[in-house]
């Protein structure tokens, strides 16, 4: 972020593999801001005797940015002339690179990584970069909170390991009046062997809010964001694009969501059977989950709003447990689906994650989790997400296994069932229509 060193992250290590001799003489903070181009560093001589100094190399920061997140880290070739040093990094861009390294209680019982840890460490990550973006290049006397308000699909595309550490690096990559978009690439490093394997990568979008706004009876009213500039009218195109779709999907869930018959398309039967009966094997009922969890002050940000991130985490957690109840195996997280937060969540309420199975195909189980927050101080009950999980079940060397078929006995069921089908059959067909282009 603004003041922080990404562009030196890469360690003495990087620089000594790629340009021996070389060794890290000085050490200046480059502030990630800027208006459209940014200047890879091209190193450090070790002849002291001599003066040197660094040389730019104009590059289209974002298109870089975004085929890989390593082009950030890459040192270039050394040339010598003078000391004097001046980063030339976009201004108004904000940055940010967060690492944690892996520890035994954010693992499944398979020993990965927890699903729900790496999206929360996503979402910080994109909390940092919006609110530094509103606030260092808003008013000085118009403070604000970030809120997420949407995330999009996400996959998983490899796992991550206790003693690897996570890398997230990010940076905003769209404005529009109320709403910015914040696009994330995360890393696993193992520390021993130096390798870095590309995990996960998202698209988050936030809207602002006053920051003295702390519970619903406040006028909780987005304000405006300011303005990225420097894109290219590609890159403005493209962002345009995809504003309006997200903006498209996310109304149609809230009128959805807005209906007086939303527990009927929350699902029927989305209630735990009773104390003492006897669920179908490999019905919606047999595995039905629910996790129930009070918003604690670790879970929201210095408003009293839960974070994203943490919901996120309790919703991957719930769908976790029902998807090893219908496999009788553990599961792993593969993607989320888009998911929107249609009302904040307020510091002391309860929070209710239902989940339950909608789809199976051979290897793969969909769960549709509902959110619910029990109002404390709105003193109101509401529906605030509707997420899609899709695990995998796991053998007992790691191998994807055949999941039990679902059951589906009511036409509710069958319904989503047949929905969900239709999705799956899509994304398959665009998943391997991409790997015959790569």
């Amino acid at each position: 972020g603004c003041g922080s060193m990404a562009l030196l992250s890469s360690s003495r290590r990087f620089l000594s593999f790629a340009f021996k001799p070389v060794s890290l003489i000085r050490v200046h903070k480059v502030p990630l801001c800027g208006t459209g181009s940014y200047s890879v560093m091209r190193g450090f001589s070790t002849n002291r005797s001599r003066r040197w100094r660094m040389s730019t190399t104009k590059l289209p920061w974002r298109s870089i940015y975004i085929s890989s997140s390593l082009m950030f880290t890459i040192p270039t070739i050394i040339n010598r002339k003078d000391m004097k040093f001046t980063p030339k990094f976009p201004s108004d861009v904000p940055m940010e690179k967060t690492s944690r390294m892996m520890l035994s209680d954010d693992t499944n019982p398979m020993g990965n990584v927890h699903g729900g840890t790496i999206l929360k460490l996503m979402e910080q990550t994109g909390h940092i970069i919006s609110m530094r973006h509103c606030n260092q290049n808003g008013k000085p006397d118009n403070k604000v909170i970030t809120v997420l308000a949407r995330m999009e699909h996400t996959d998983f595309h490899l796992p991550m390991y206790v003693g690897e550490v996570a890398h997230v690096q990010g940076l905003v990559t769209f404005t529009s009046e109320y709403s910015l978009e914040v696009t994330l690439d995360v890393w696993a490093e193992n520390v021993i062997t130096g390798s870095k394997r590309h995990t996960n990568s998202a698209r988050l979008w936030y809207v602002a809010i006053p920051a003295d706004v702390n519970d619903l009876a406040s006028k909780f009213r987005p304000v405006s964001i300011p303005p990225l500039t420097g894109l290219s009218k590609e890159e403005m195109d493209s962002g345009k694009k995809r504003y309006e779709a997200q903006k498209r999907a996310r109304k149609l869930e809230e009128e959805m969501v807005g209906k007086e018959d939303f527990k009927r398309y929350r699902s029927v039967g989305s209630e735990e059977p009773e104390s003492g009966s006897v669920s179908e094997s490999g019905s919606v009922s047999a595995s039905f989950t629910t996790l129930t969890n009070v918003v604690l002050p670790s879970d929201c940000t210095l408003s009293g709003h839960m974070m994203g991130g943490a919901l996120m985490k309790m919703l991957d957690t719930a769908a976790g447990i029902c998807a090893a109840r219908h496999c009788k195996s553990p599961a792993v997280t593969v993607s989320l689906d888009a998911i929107n937060f249609h009302s904040p969540i307020l510091l002391g309420e309860v929070v209710l994650a239902n989940a339950q199975v909608v789809f199976t195909s051979a290897k793969s189980v969909i769960i549709e989790v509902v959110c619910e927050a029990k109002g404390l101080k709105s003193n109101r009950d509401r529906v605030t997400n509707t997420a899609y999980f899709t695990f995998v079940s796991i053998n007992e060397i790691g191998q994807a296994q055949n999941v039990p078929q679902l059951k589906v006995t009511n036409e509710e069921e069958k319904r989503k069932f047949s929905l969900m089908k239709q999705i799956y059959v899509e994304k398959k067909k665009r998943r391997i229509a991409e790997s015959q282009k790569n």
